[in-house]
């Protein structure tokens, strides 16, 4: 077998594992301890409609968000893990982008926002590492 034969099965296995996992976008975002920062995710509201999402730390599941921080129904809140966690954008305009008020150095990690779009295998992850920094301390 040629080299170009090899390569052909490893890119249609990558091919058939993006069109059945759905592909994740990735971001990096750093902050200062104790600000506020907000992880982008949107999604496309006119095609589908409002749509429910959930926010995850570390991983996602075949069925759904692991470790989950936020929940919603694309209206609304239904669940938080705490108080720091908001919805401030444009529900309204499939923005689900998660804010996180006063972060600390336990926030550092990777955050998944997962919209369920209607149909098998095909949810919309956006995946944003959040590196906090420590402030920088101004003495008066």
């Amino acid at each position: 077998m040629n080299r170009l034969g090899r390569e052909f099965p490893a890119f249609y296995c990558l091919l058939l594992l993006c069109l059945l996992k759905g592909c994740t976008c990735q971001y990096y975002t750093t902050t200062t301890v104790g600000s506020d920062v907000s992880l982008t995710c949107t999604y496309a509201i006119w095609k589908y409609g409002r749509l429910p999402f959930c926010w995850a730390r570390g991983s996602t599941s075949a069925f759904g968000c692991n470790n989950e921080v936020l929940k919603s129904d694309g209206t609304s809140v239904n669940s938080r893990l705490s108080w720091r966690y908001d919805l401030r954008g444009n529900l309204g305009n499939g923005d689900a982008s998660l804010t996180i008020a006063q972060v600390q150095e336990g926030d550092s990690g990777k955050y998944i926002c997962r919209v369920e779009i209607p149909g098998w295998f095909n949810d919309q992850e956006v995946e944003t590492t959040l590196n906090v920094v420590p402030g920088i301390l101004i003495m008066q």
